[in-house]
């Protein structure tokens, strides 16, 4: 590859990345190149069955990890949970090809507080156009929210299809006085509804579904898969290229510019390994520091849960297969919350325990605003060292007592009368765990786990704040040439599964570059 040169240059072909570069090789005057550490398919049929879709419902997403689609991270989680897996996708589509296939869109408050931090491109309403452009909505395409003509097809469990448990968790948050909410991507959805999804006909619609399969004939495209992007090429206060691994062979590849869309994991430790980042953690591990912009892998943020486990009188596998192992939420405000909307319970038709009969459901708490922030670090200086991840859950006191709220929300829903006749009792947590808050919150931090909505690591910001990374339009402060789109560079982490708003930023992005293509 070395000679080669592109006008764009893209690094990763996840949610942003493939979105990326189907959008700005539109324009034919445009040379782009897209690269992917993980393995390429090409079409429908080559999908293996744990990218094309579900297999024995929640056990395939939760359990068994597949090495050659992931990057096999692990991360501190909390103070008593130090070793817990985090997924992300090492494979054409990125996260988008491994992940659950929730598709529910960023509320109105988080664009509208990300505009008001000093984003002012990104309100709700400057964003609103490009959720409907990337979708099709199956079920409310009709009205002026939605799309119906976009790459990816979005769904919901129609009424007549929720499976007993589903009805069952609907019916006991109606009655404890949650609203009915039937499209929960409205702007300010609240209540208990259908989750929308990316997954219809039997096919997880990634990006690489969505948006690459189809333009692959394009002559101004390249995607380059089982590549590993060792460092961004800098000279005099430019990105020149990128630095690759490929069949045993170190080669650049030049491009006038480059994007990385990496991923909130992937994106700073690149930008770390090719010397931007905080100056005097690079020092330490013998990196000289090209440009220090100590926000670099800081205000790491997701959506941390704990969950419960229920014993049914009947295996669910014997239910209609859902195609999907969850179909409602409720989204709620924890009790002693100070923000709005940062609760969300989801009931899952299976159980996540390896080796169980199938006789179970799952209710899940989420948090969606914490207020605890993660760092992101280097670990050595050689590229195929996963870096240090650090969550850092619970750090700060609010965030252990809305979670314990929301847990025993969880409980209150799973011991309610709707479930009678269906549940035969709790399994896990066990009563010992239940017997105080202080042995309760002691097993929230043991098993407190990622929602794996990574994010925030370079996040955007006004050039007034010294840890902002890039500017709204993805800029990285002080070098011409690189930037960042991609979940690291949200300025706070949505109350939603990030998968959505990481397309629409960069369906919203590609505006923007396709009009300075050529300045």
């Amino acid at each position: 590859m070395s000679g080669t040169h592109f006008d764009t240059l893209i690094v990763g072909a996840g949610s942003a990345g493939a979105v990326l570069a189907a959008r700005l090789s539109e324009d034919r005057g445009r040379s782009v190149g897209l690269i992917e550490a993980g393995p390429d398919y090409t079409r429908l049929e080559e999908l293996p069955t744990r990218v094309r879709g579900f297999e024995r419902g929640l056990r395939l997403y939760a359990g068994a990890r597949v090495a050659s689609h992931e990057w096999q991270y692990t991360a501190r989680a909390s103070a008593l949970h130090l070793d817990m897996p985090v997924p992300r996708g090492r494979v054409i589509g990125g996260s988008s090809s491994i992940n659950g296939t929730v598709f529910l869109r960023a509320l109105r408050q988080d664009l509208d507080n990300w505009a008001a931090a000093g984003n002012s491109e990104w309100s709700f309403e400057g964003c609103l156009p490009y959720f409907r452009k990337l979708e099709t909505d199956c079920d409310f395409a009709d009205n002026d929210l939605h799309g119906a003509s976009g790459p990816i097809p979005v769904c919901r469990a129609a009424d007549d299809d929720w499976l007993p448990p589903s009805q069952a968790f609907f019916n006991a948050c109606t009655d404890l006085g949650h609203a009915h909410c039937p499209d929960m991507n409205l702007p300010d959805a609240r209540g208990v509804g259908p989750i929308p999804t990316n997954y219809h006909d039997g096919l997880r619609h990634s990006s690489a579904v969505g948006y690459l399969m189809p333009i692959r004939p394009r002559s101004n495209l390249d995607i380059m898969c089982e590549m590993l992007v060792t460092r961004v090429c800098l000279s005099d206060g430019r990105a020149t290229g990128v630095e690759v691994v490929a069949d045993d062979r170190i080669e650049v590849i030049s491009a006038d510019e480059v994007i990385l869309s990496a991923g909130a994991i992937a994106s700073p430790h690149l930008l770390m390994l090719s010397g931007i980042g905080p100056a005097d953690e690079l020092k330490t591990l013998g990196i000289t520091p090209l440009l220090d912009l100590p926000g670099v892998g800081q205000h790491l943020l997701d959506h941390p849960f704990v969950m419960t486990v229920w014993n049914t009188s009947e295996a669910v596998s014997t239910f209609p297969a859902p195609g999907v192992p969850w179909q409602l939420q409720v989204r709620t405000t924890a009790p002693s919350s100070d923000v709005r909307d940062d609760g969300w319970l989801t009931m899952i038709m299976s159980t996540t325990r390896d080796g169980d009969d199938g006789r179970g459901f799952t209710i899940p708490s989420s948090l969606m605003y914490e207020k605890s922030q993660g760092t992101l670090r280097l670990r050595c200086t050689d590229p195929s060292a996963p870096p240090l991840i650090d969550f850092n859950y619970l750090a700060e006191e609010s965030d252990l007592v809305r979670l314990r709220e929301l847990f025993h929300l969880a409980l209150e829903i799973g011991r309610h009368r709707a479930f009678d006749g269906l549940r035969t009792g709790l399994r896990y947590p066990s009563a010992d765990n239940l017997a105080s808050d202080s042995a309760t919150d002691e097993w929230i931090a043991r098993t407190i786990s990622t929602g794996h909505h990574a994010s925030c690591t370079c996040r955007m910001g006004p050039s007034s704040d010294r840890l902002a990374v890039v500017d709204q339009r993805g800029g990285v402060y002080g070098v011409e040439g690189l930037r960042v789109v991609d979940a690291s560079i949200l300025p706070d982490c949505p109350s939603v599964n990030l998968n959505a708003t990481v397309m629409m930023l960069a369906e919203k992005l590609s505006d923007t570059l396709r009009g300075s293509h050529g300045e």
